[in-house]
């Protein structure tokens, strides 16, 4: 498919998830989120973008995404999920669109989403690595939108210290969260 020239969208990359990595330095600088919780989203953040910028690009991993393929944003007709809400496309790689949904589906249904989605595309032989990896890289390509919300002060730092004890921490350690433990949101 042929992209115009005019069409131009956000690329979701290493440089987005700096952005937010920097933001939420200021912020536990300033007293505003708990200083050992960003210190774990910001190893996890820095891992995530190494696994990233160790992919190379190619039109079979890389290209246009829905970027907020969240369960709100599917619709069903006929048997068949289509999704919804386009506003947040970009550039992105494929599994990030998919590690993205993962974080909105708890661990103990997470591996069917997987079995229904290797039917119709090819998952890498690392997929379980990289999806937690792109998990990671999800949740904070979001807290920029989150951190310019005027009442996220209120909600985020309980959402940031759950993501730092569980699968942030997880991830920093080398160790599997994809299909075990508590999600975030519980």
């Amino acid at each position: 498919m042929e992209i115009p020239s005019s069409f131009t969208r956000p690329s979701f990359d290493n440089f987005r998830i700096s952005q937010s990595l920097e933001k939420l330095k200021q912020l536990a600088n300033a007293g505003e989120l708990d200083k050992n919780d960003v210190e774990i989203l910001q190893l996890a953040g820095e891992c995530a973008i190494l696994m990233m910028n160790d992919i190379e690009r190619t039109p079979g991993n890389w290209g246009i995404i829905h970027a907020d393929l969240i369960p709100s944003n599917f619709v069903f007709h006929e048997q068949e999920a289509r999704a919804i809400d386009f506003g947040a496309c970009g550039f992105g790689y494929y599994l990030f669109d998919l590690g993205w949904t993962l974080s909105y589906i708890h661990p103990a249904f997470r591996n069917q989403l997987l079995e229904s989605y290797a039917k119709q595309f090819d998952l890498p032989h690392n997929y379980v690595q990289r999806l937690e990896g792109f998990f990671v890289a999800a949740q904070l390509e979001t807290m920029n939108f989150w951190l310019g919300l005027p009442e996220s002060n209120e909600w985020l730092p309980s959402h940031i210290s759950k993501l730092a004890s569980r699968e942030f921490k997880r991830y920093v350690n080398k160790e599997e969260f994809l299909f075990s433990g508590t999600p975030y949101w519980e």
